[in-house]
């Protein structure tokens, strides 16, 4: 009996060894996009300081491809009087799943009207992480952008890495 129980432990071992699932190596990918984005609502006074915003619009990554995005906006503060900082979420659609990240900005209004376009964002863990490839992901990024004067559409890009 002793004999057969030394069998069956490393047999035993052998099997759960076999059938546990194999942890897939995390990736860290460079990437760069170009972004082309365009107000669909706003509420609250928009763009004064409390109001809100939802952009939707168009991106083109390397190494990720051709998606779309999709912006929620919320003007936090005017540090000065062409200046406006906002907070937001956004989430990234591509053919393979979606990632979500949080952001951070500025936009500053020129004297010919146009504006500039700095934001720094993270992408997000937990719930709303992302989906399908991009489960789970990390990283941030930089995005610059402009609209020119008289127009609503935000043109620019973004240099980031992210880790699924």
């Amino acid at each position: 009996m002793r004999h057969r129980t030394f069998l069956i432990l490393p047999a035993a071992l052998v099997a759960l060894l076999v059938a546990a699932p194999v942890a897939a190596a995390k990736k860290t990918y460079k990437y760069s996009s170009t972004v082309r984005s365009a107000p669909v609502s706003t509420s609250n006074g928009y763009p004064n300081v409390g109001g809100s915003a939802v952009f939707a619009g168009s991106l083109e990554s390397t190494p990720f491809g051709r998606g779309a995005v999709i912006d929620r906006v919320t003007v936090t503060g005017q540090p000065q009087p062409n200046v406006f900082a906002f907070e937001g979420t956004e989430v990234d659609f591509f053919a393979d799943g979606a990632a979500a990240n949080t952001f951070t900005g500025t936009a500053t209004v020129q004297a010919d009207g146009s504006q500039t376009f700095v934001i720094r964002g993270r992408f997000t863990q937990g719930r709303r992480a992302g989906t399908g490839r991009y489960k789970g992901a990390t990283g941030s990024y930089t995005f610059t952008g402009t609209i020119p004067a008289g127009a609503n559409v935000i043109t620019g890009s973004s240099t980031g890495t992210m880790t699924f």
